[in-house]
C-alpha cells in the first residue's frame, strides 16, 4: 500500500522539518496509516519519535504495529515516567501514594486541617461522605484544567445546584457561598500536599499528570506525534506545546472534539494560534464509506463551518473513496438488504428505552462500551436511594433521599437524568429484572444490532446505521411558546456529535426525518447548509448505483495499491525525486533509489561503504533545532516547489 496524494503532502511537510503540523484527519481518513507510513520507511524512519495516543489500548495497538524505535505512550505513562517539577521521578516519588480514587483514602486521612474541615461541613448538614466528595470533585476538575489555583469556576454547576438544594432544604441556604469557599481553601491545601514529595496526601492519575504537566517537562525526543489532539486535556496539551527542542505533529479530526463537557481543548486549533506558522493539512480521502455517506457528514461540516466562521486551513469536505455503494435515506424505510445493524442515540433515555423493548422481543442486542453496566449501575443506585439506603454513586451521592433526587431531575442541570429516574419510581424501586436484562447485553457476539449514544460511537464503524428520532431535539419547536430555533444559537457541539453520528456508517445511513426538521424548523439556515441538504437526495436508496457523479465530482485520490512484498521492502520513492545518474557520487546523506547498486569503493577512501537499502527519506534537521539528529541532509526539491500542486 503507498501513500495517496494527501497522505504524501505530510510526510514531505514531516520531511521539511517544518517545527509546527497540524494535521486534520476527517473520519476515516487514515491518520494511523499516515503515522504508519511516516516511521515506516517514510522520513520518520530511525528517528527519534514519541508518539502520544489516547488511551491504552490505543497504545497497545501501536505497540504492536509500528517498529521498536517508536516511543508509544499514553499522556499518563509519559507523566508517570517523566520528572517531577521538585525532582526526581514521579513513579518513584507516588509509588506508595497513587490511588484510583480520593474518597477512600480521605475518609481515613488524619490531616488536622482536613478534619477540622469535615468537622465544620456538619454545622450546615453535609455528611463527611458529601463532604469529602464536594472536595474531590473540584481538585478532579482543576486537574484537567491550566489553572495554577483551585478556582470558583473549578465546581460544576450541576453539583453547586446539588449543594444549594441540600442547604436550602436543611435551612442553611444563607451559607452556601461560605461552605464552597471553605471547600476550595481545603482543596488547594490538598494539592500542595500532593505536590509535596514528602508529604502524605494520597494522588490519583489525573493529579500527578497535572504536577508533572507544571514542572515544564522536556519529553526526550526530536519529533512529537500527538493523536486525538482534538480531545486533549489541557495538562497534556500544555506538557506538549512546551517542547521547543522538538518537532510537534498534531493529527486528529478537529470536527470530532465533542468532550469540552470534561475538560477536553481542541489542541490542533491552539496550535495554531500559539504558532501561527503552523502547517495546517487535510486528510480528507475516507475509504470507510462512499461519496453518500460522505456528503451527510459534509452538511453538518458546513453547518459548523458557518456557525464558527472555521479559519480557512481548518476547512475540509470528505472524499468518500471506499468500495461502498454508500446511500443516505432521509426517512427510517429499511431497503432491502440494508437492515440496520446500529441504532445511534442522543442521550441515554432513548437507548435505554430501545434496549429494554429489544431485550422484551427477544431480541440478541448489544450496548457498545461499557453503557449497559454504567446505565446498570446508575439504576441499582438509584434503588438503593429508593429504599433509603447509602450509595456511593457519583451522581447520586448528594442526596439524601429519593425526594430530593426527584426535585433536582425537574431543573436544568438534572433533567438528563429525569427518564432513569423516573424509570425506578414508576416500579418502585424493584428493577432487578431490567437491571439484569441490561447487564446481559455486554456480548456483540452474535449480536442482532448494536445500540450506543452518539458520543460513544466515535470510532467505531458499522454496516448500515439509523440514527434515533432523538438528534431531532435542538431543532424542534417550543410547545409552550412556539419558538422555532435558530441556527446562530444551535450550540457547535450539537453539529460535532452529528457530523461523528453520521459518519461511522459503511454502506446505509438513515437519517430518520432530520434534514427534513432542519429545512423546515431552523430559522437563518444558511444557505449553503440547504444545499448540502438537497444535495443528499441524489444518494436515496431508488437511485441507480454508483452514479458517475459519485466518483467524478472530486479529482481522484489514488485508491490504496496493494503490494505483494513485505512493507520494509516497499519502495515509497516519492515521484519529484531524481535519480543519482550512473557513476555519479550521491549528495551527502542522500538514500539510493530502491534496488539501485552502489558504486565500487575507492581504495583511497577508507570511510566508503555500500549505500544503506533503507529509507528514501535521508536524516534532516533545520538550523536552530536541537535535538539528537544533528546532519543536514541534501534532497532534490520537490516538483510543486517550482509550479506544481502537491494535489
Amino acid at each position: 500500500m503507498q501513500p495517496n496524494a494527501e497522505q504524501m503532502a505530510i510526510l514531505q511537510a514531516i520531511y521539511e522539518r517544518h517545527q509546527f503540523i497540524a494535521v486534520n484527519a476527517l473520519a476515516g481518513t487514515g491518520k494511523s496509516t499516515t503515522v504508519n507510513f511516516a516511521v515506516n520507511g517514510g522520513p520518520l524512519q530511525g528517528k527519534s519519535v514519541q508518539y502520544l495516543v489516547f488511551n491504552k489500548k490505543n497504545a497497545d495497538e501501536a505497540k504492536e504495529k509500528l517498529p521498536g524505535f517508536v516511543k508509544v505512550n499514553t499522556a499518563h505513562s509519559l507523566a508517570w515516567n517523566g520528572m517531577h517539577p521538585a525532582g526526581g521521578l514521579v513513579k518513584n516519588i507516588y509509588a506508595q501514594r497513587r490511588v484510583d480514587r480520593l474518597y477512600g483514602t480521605l475518609k481515613n486521612w488524619n490531616d488536622p486541617r482536613f478534619m477540622d474541615f469535615l468537622r465544620s461541613m456538619k454545622d450546615v448538614r453535609l455528611t463527611k461522605a458529601q463532604s469529602i466528595f464536594l472536595v474531590q470533585d473540584m481538585i478532579t476538575s482543576f486537574c484537567q484544567s491550566a489553572d495554577e489555583r483551585i478556582l470558583p469556576h473549578h465546581m460544576d454547576e450541576s453539583l453547586k445546584t446539588q449543594i444549594a438544594m441540600k442547604l436550602e432544604r436543611t435551612g442553611n441556604g444563607r451559607f452556601l457561598e461560605l461552605t464552597l469557599n471553605s471547600a476550595r481553601e481545603v482543596a488547594n491545601d490538598i494539592f500542595q500536599k500532593m505536590l509535596d514529595p514528602g508529604g502524605d496526601a494520597p494522588v490519583t492519575h489525573d493529579a500527578y499528570l497535572k504536577i508533572w504537566s507544571m514542572g515544564k517537562p522536556v519529553i526526550p525526543a526530536d519529533h512529537i506525534l500527538f493523536d486525538e489532539a482534538q480531545d486533549a486535556s489541557m495538562p497534556m496539551m500544555e506538557g506538549v506545546l512546551n517542547q521547543s527542542h522538538a518537532q510537534l505533529v498534531f493529527i486528529g479530526d478537529t470536527h470530532q472534539s465533542i468532550y469540552g463537557w470534561r475538560g477536553a481543548v481542541d489542541a490542533m486549533q491552539e496550535l495554531k494560534h500559539r504558532y501561527p506558522e503552523t502547517r495546517v493539512l487535510p486528510l480528507q480521502s475516507s475509504y470507510r464509506f462512499g461519496q453518500g455517506v460522505a456528503d451527510a457528514g459534509n452538511v453538518f461540516l458546513t453547518a459548523l463551518y458557518e456557525k464558527e466562521q472555521t479559519p480557512v486551513e481548518f476547512r475540509a469536505f470528505l472524499r468518500g473513496l471506499g468500495n461502498y455503494d454508500s446511500r443516505v435515506e432521509k426517512g427510517s424505510e429499511a431497503g432491502m438488504n440494508r437492515k440496520p445493524t446500529a441504532y445511534l442515540f442522543r442521550g441515554n433515555a432513548a437507548l435505554v428505552a430501545a434496549a429494554l423493548r429489544g431485550l422484551d422481543r427477544g431480541d440478541k442486542v448489544y450496548m457498545a462500551g461499557d453503557q449497559a453496566g454504567e446505565i446498570a449501575d446508575f439504576l441499582d443506585a438509584c434503588c438503593k436511594l429508593y429504599r433509603q439506603e447509602f450509595t456511593p454513586h457519583p451522581d447520586l451521592r448528594f442526596f439524601d433521599d429519593f425526594q430530593e433526587l426527584q426535585r433536582f431531575t425537574e431543573t436544568r442541570e438534572g433533567q438528563g437524568l429525569a427518564f432513569l429516574v423516573g424509570m425506578v419510581t414508576n416500579q418502585h424501586g424493584m428493577m432487578q429484572r431490567e437491571i439484569s436484562l441490561l447487564r446481559s447485553t455486554s456480548l456483540q457476539t452474535g449480536a442482532d444490532y448494536t445500540l450506543s449514544t452518539m458520543h460513544r460511537s466515535k470510532g467505531l464503524e458499522f454496516s448500515h446505521v439509523m440514527l434515533d428520532a432523538g438528534a431531532q431535539k435542538p431543532f424542534e419547536i417550543d410547545d409552550e411558546t412556539g419558538e422555532r430555533p435558530v441556527f446562530s444559537n444551535v450550540p457547535p457541539e450539537v453539529w460535532r456529535l452529528l457530523y461523528v453520528a453520521c459518519t461511522r456508517a459503511h454502506e446505509t445511513l438513515y437519517l430518520n426525518g432530520l434534514m427534513d426538521m432542519l429545512l423546515a424548523n431552523v430559522d437563518s439556515l444558511p444557505q449553503p447548509v440547504r444545499a448540502a441538504i438537497h444535495g443528499l437526495d441524489r444518494y436515496r436508496l431508488n437511485v441507480a448505483p454508483r452514479a458517475e457523479w459519485e466518483t467524478l465530482e472530486f479529482p481522484p485520490v489514488p485508491e490504496p495499491r496493494l503490494i505483494g512484498v513485505p512493507f520494509s521492502e516497499v519502495n515509497l520513492i516519492p515521484s519529484w525525486v531524481v535519480p543519482v545518474p550512473a557513476g555519479v557520487q550521491p549528495l551527502a546523506g542522500a538514500q539510493p533509489l530502491a534496488g539501485a547498486q552502489p558504486p565500487p569503493a575507492a581504495a583511497s577512501s577508507p570511510t566508503a561503504s555500500p549505500w544503506p537499502a533503507a529509507s528514501p527519506w535521508p536524516a534532516a534537521s533545520p538550523p536552530g533545532l536541537a535535538g539528537n539528529e544533528a546532519q543536514v541532509a541534501t534532497w532534490p526539491a520537490p516538483a510543486w516547489k517550482s509550479g506544481m500542486s502537491p494535489g
